[in-house]
């Protein structure tokens, strides 16, 4: 894994108490540097600008099947982090929220580049 990556889409597994049943969902899981999950959304919409930004959304999910299975109990937190959960978490929002916009002005040049070509 690159352990620069801050986040991803992951497939993650719930037991039921009894271990009886398990469910699966894709969710944003956050690492913390040494690549151990730390944390996961619980809350995940597909929400974007444009249509552009919710195909990428959708594809880095997509992506998510191609990678091993996370178990929920192995997501932790790091008790040896100083910061707070919610300090991580809006801190993790934060970079999310400026890698959204990066993809639709990267999106918005690709169309840009296109409507170019096609005069």
């Amino acid at each position: 894994m690159d352990t620069t990556k801050m986040w991803d889409y992951r497939v993650v597994r719930r037991e039921s108490e009894s271990k009886t049943e398990e469910w699966y969902s894709v969710q944003e899981v956050y690492y913390d540097e040494d690549g151990t999950p730390m944390a996961q959304t619980m809350d995940l919409m597909v929400e974007q600008d444009t249509v552009t930004g919710m195909r990428t959304q959708l594809e880095s999910m997509l992506r998510a099947l191609d990678n091993p299975v996370l178990d929920e109990s192995d997501i932790v937190d790091n008790p040896v982090n100083t910061k707070t959960m919610e300090d991580r978490v809006l801190s993790l929002e934060m970079e999310n929220a400026e890698m959204r916009d990066r993809l639709v002005e990267l999106g918005d040049k690709i169309r840009e580049t296109k409507k170019v070509r096609s005069l």
